[in-house]
């Protein structure tokens, strides 16, 4: 099954599901795209076929699950403004693994939205399986849904100036436009070593080190920027962006920083593309979305 170019929502009937479904419902009002929920069951036989199921079956669950469905996404949009409950949502189920089939679905998809598997101070560490295959296999952003403590701030970008991060980036502007907020692109510098085994290493210091990565940031976010505005004229003016460069492990860096400027939604680049390296979701993209204080947006590098 290929998606079309809106905006695809993974429901599965939890309280996450429903919240993602409203932050789904929210980005197609914003972006004037359809939004369209896919629910994934267990295709008929996957827990063990006995091998004498009746030929209709398949049918009469796939209607009982669509119904289901159907409950479950009336009961979710009925607290919510009129703009969202009257905004197009069309409903599909289909048999198979959530997160492949989640996947499929999105394929074209302008954005795939997925709830956070976690819940209190230990949830919060842990993202749910289906999630993380989900990142790992779309070919189109992937937004996991968190509980939002702020809903006006401004959008927060992990750069690191390579090509991931420029997707990652054009991304931001894009989102930041739509909004109608400011940008802030984040660089992390790691502690530099100071030791060789015994010996000590001149090495410059952390305050050296992000006068020196400053410009070039700026410059590789400024390269950037004119190409999203020339392209793309929505975009027009360009949202405000501020550079920060922290002496910090990057992904404390990122988080830290969307904590501190009230960030409406965290995006970063994912690791690599290909059959094996679509699986590394990348360090800092793990850390944003496991410890990021509202949703995260993750970017495959095929968006660049």
């Amino acid at each position: 099954m290929t998606g079309p170019a809106g905006v695809v929502v993974g429901i599965d009937g939890s309280p996450r599901a429903a919240a993602a479904l409203m932050t789904a419902l929210e980005e197609g009002v914003r972006r004037g795209e359809t939004v369209t929920a896919v629910f994934a069951y267990p295709a008929p036989g996957s827990w063990g076929a006995t091998g004498n199921a009746e030929a209709g079956e398949p049918d009469r669950l796939a209607t009982a699950v669509l119904e289901e469905a159907g409950r479950f996404v009336d009961e979710a949009t009925m607290p919510l403004p009129a703009t969202l409950r009257e905004a197009p949502l069309e409903l599909r189920v289909r048999a198979g693994s959530p997160a492949p089939v989640l996947a499929e679905a999105a394929r074209g998809a302008a954005l795939l939205v997925v709830g956070h598997g976690g819940r209190g101070m230990v949830g919060r560490a842990v993202l749910g399986s289906t999630a993380l295959r989900v990142l790992s296999l779309a070919s189109c952003p992937v937004l996991v849904d968190r509980p939002r403590e702020a809903a006006d701030g401004p959008v927060v970008v992990g750069i690191d100036m390579s090509e991931g991060s420029a997707a990652a980036l054009r991304y931001a502007l894009q989102d930041a436009a739509r909004r109608g907020v400011g940008l802030v692109a984040v660089t992390g510098t790691a502690p530099p070593p100071v030791m060789v085994g015994f010996r000590p290493m001149g090495a410059a210091t952390l305050s050296e080190m992000r006068h020196a990565l400053q410009p070039r940031v700026e410059q590789f976010v400024g390269t950037v920027v004119g190409q999203v505005v020339g392209e793309d004229r929505r975009c027009h003016p360009a949202p405000e962006v501020d550079v920060v460069v922290r002496g910090e492990d990057p992904a404390e860096a990122l988080v830290d920083v969307a904590e501190q400027r009230g960030a409406t939604v965290v995006v970063v680049g994912r690791t690599g593309h290909g059959a094996f390296a679509r699986w590394l979701l990348g360090s800092v993209a793990h850390g944003a979305v496991v410890r990021a204080p509202c949703a995260v947006v993750v970017v495959p590098v095929e968006q660049a």
